[in-house]
């Protein structure tokens, strides 16, 4: 049994610790947080996702006042580290140089060389180091993957891509709304079909990005990005935080040589009728990506394999890829 201590009480470590109960090979041990009322784990809190209102029992985990405390003393083989984003490489290095495993929320850190710093860490240790870019571990994002790799509708010619949510004001200290702290939209939110598209189809041969800024200079909450591939489909990612509140959506159109693929409103919808329209479900098997990435990296722990999905070394490149959208943008404002 693999023992498990979440650093961050927030959001996004309520919907991390929801998880584990699911996991067969892991248990929560401990927890770490700096306010107090989330150290208490009493009550979820909920963010802009489906499901994050509900409550788990935690009364069993050791409490730490910091992330660095129970790093030092829990006695713990994993750290999942769901601390705001400019926290990530700090405390994952911490974690790897205790003899820690870690699993780290997206997006990988705030630059290039931190995650460098990462990557390094976690090769010095000999400790597994996985990012949680849940959409690599998504049902219908893997679907439209194996179509892209088996070609069954024929090659891929274009595809679009679409991440959308209201400003995320709820974070404490508004750091979320503090580029310096989280990277904006363009980390926060953008940097899930970004990654995808990495990952899938490896770096761009060209890229063009246009962004628009609302509220907070230099943080771009309006983004499109095309990126080219030579003898390859032309990619277009479009998201942003709305300043008017609403639902988080998440989806893409897929046009391919024979047929055409669309996840909308929660639906995956597969047209391969060449002569009438005719849309039907793709046949998936349903599934979690936040579940399947944490079973698979503990998997990779418990049996001491060499991960072979989501490397550091390719979330580091899709760090890589925003930056390269900045430039994009800052040369034709």
């Amino acid at each position: 049994m693999l023992k498990v201590g979440i650093l961050g009480m927030g959001g996004m470590g309520w919907h991390h610790a929801r998880r584990y109960p699911h996991v067969p090979n892991a248990q929560i041990v401990a927890i770490a947080d700096i306010v107090p009322e989330r150290l208490a784990a009493k009550e979820a809190v909920a963010i802009n996702l489906a499901g994050s209102e509900t409550a788990l029992d935690l009364s069993q985990a050791a409490r730490y006042p910091e992330a660095a405390q129970l790093i030092a003393e829990a006695d713990v083989d994993v750290v999942d580290i769901c601390l705001p984003t400019y926290l990530h490489a700090q405390y994952a290095i911490a974690a790897l140089e205790a003899g820690l495993h870690v699993l780290c929320e997206k997006p990988m850190a705030l630059s290039v060389a931190d995650c460098e710093r990462m990557i390094a860490a976690a090769h010095a240790a000999d400790r597994r180091l996985m990012i949680a870019q849940c959409i690599r571990f998504w049902p219908e994002y893997l679907y439209l993957q194996k179509l892209v790799l088996e070609q069954p509708l024929g090659a891929l010619l274009s595809l679009n891509m679409f991440r959308i949510g209201g400003r995320p004001r709820w974070s404490p200290d508004n750091w979320f709304l503090d580029p310096q702290r989280s990277g904006g939209a363009l980390l926060d939110l953008h940097i899930h079909d970004v990654d995808y598209v990495n990952a899938v189809f490896g770096m761009p041969d060209k890229l063009y990005a246009t962004g628009r800024t609302t509220e907070e200079p230099e943080s771009y909450d309006i983004i499109h990005a095309c990126f080219a591939y030579d003898n390859g489909p032309q990619i277009h990612m479009h998201g942003g935080w709305s300043t008017a509140q609403v639902p988080f959506q998440a989806g893409f159109d897929a046009w391919f040589e024979r047929g055409f693929v669309r996840y909308a409103d929660g639906k995956l919808t597969v047209f391969d009728n060449l002569e009438r329209t005719e849309g039907h479900p793709a046949d998936i098997e349903l599934g979690d990506g936040y579940l399947n990435e944490i079973t698979y990296l503990l998997n990779c722990v418990e049996t001491g394999a060499q991960p072979t999905r989501c490397l550091p070394e390719s979330t580091r490149d899709s760090i890589a890829l925003i930056d390269q959208e900045i430039e994009s943008i800052r040369s034709i404002i």
